[in-house]
């Protein structure tokens, strides 16, 4: 992992957690998208992203949607496959 990447990740492990995957779900919701985009690959983002929609809220997922330039179709495919989204999109 390069030192930006590390060193943004950090500043997300306020309780000390070392999962990568929750590091980056905190920096998307929290950190300069900018610094972000040119930190990790889009591939990356995207697919963090899409298998965890339940965890952004609206403003993020729009923001996030637009950015990683995710279509509508693959959007909802992975929206109905996700239980948690699922229930806050469709019924609520």
């Amino acid at each position: 992992m390069s030192s930006k990447r590390k060193a943004i990740l950090e500043r997300y492990a306020w309780d000390r957690t070392q999962d990568e995957e929750e590091l980056l779900i905190r920096a998307m919701m929290y950190h300069n998208p900018v610094e972000l985009l040119m930190a990790f690959s889009r591939e990356e983002l995207k697919k963090t992203f899409l298998e965890n929609l339940h965890r952004f809220d609206e403003k993020n997922l729009n923001f996030w949607k637009f950015a990683l330039e995710v279509s509508d179709e693959e959007f909802n495919r992975y929206a109905e496959g996700n239980f948690r989204f699922g229930l806050r999109k469709f019924i609520g």
